[in-house]
């Protein structure tokens, strides 16, 4: 009897435990964008696409916080009738803030191309949120199989205007699409 009672103690406590157990919430907040504009004497047409997010995940122990930006760029330089290709790249450090009224970016991004050689690219982005709030929220499902915990999540868009540089060029005029994102994610522990 004494060992069921310990038993029974200590799987009350256990449920006591999880259920004083903070919630962990993580927010993805991202801004995308994409450019056509000429350089190089307005031979060159750059076409860009950049996407930079920040993740934060808050629970029990400190908050943390991670960025990165990916770009891609492809360029063809039509006084030589050249393609000039593709180059790509990702940086885990950006100075990047944003949320779904605004967001910046200032980062320089050591890319490379499809032979390899180095390339790199310079962003200074304001994203500046315009127009209403798209809201997708996503039906709590559970989180694991055999688990009562429930997640919920919400995904939050809006469009944007974008200004700033792309390797020292204004690209005010050059801004084919821009969006911010924000996703929030809640699961029990």
């Amino acid at each position: 009897m004494g060992l069921t009672r310990t038993l029974c103690w200590l799987a009350f406590s256990s449920l006591i435990a999880a259920a004083a157990q903070p919630v962990r919430t993580t927010q993805v907040s991202a801004a995308s964008a994409s450019f056509a504009y000429t350089s190089d004497e307005e031979c060159v047409q750059n076409e860009v696409l950049v996407f930079a997010n920040m993740r934060t995940v808050a629970s029990a122990k400190a908050p943390s916080t991670t960025a990165e930006v990916t770009y891609s760029r492809h360029r063809y330089d039509y006084c030589e009738d050249a393609d000039l290709g593709t180059d790509i790249g990702t940086t885990l450090r950006p100075v990047f803030s944003g949320d779904l009224n605004t967001a910046s970016l200032n980062t320089t991004i050591e890319g490379h191309t499809a032979s390899g050689s180095g390339v790199t690219i310079s962003f200074a982005l304001v994203w500046e949120g315009r127009g209403d709030v798209k809201r997708q929220a996503i039906h709590p499902k559970n989180a694991g199989a055999g688990s009562a915990k429930t997640v919920s999540s919400e995904n939050l868009s809006r469009n944007a205007v974008v200004t700033g540089t792309v390797d020292r060029q204004d690209i005010a005029d050059s801004v084919v699409g821009a969006s911010l994102h924000t996703t929030r994610r809640t699961i029990p522990r």
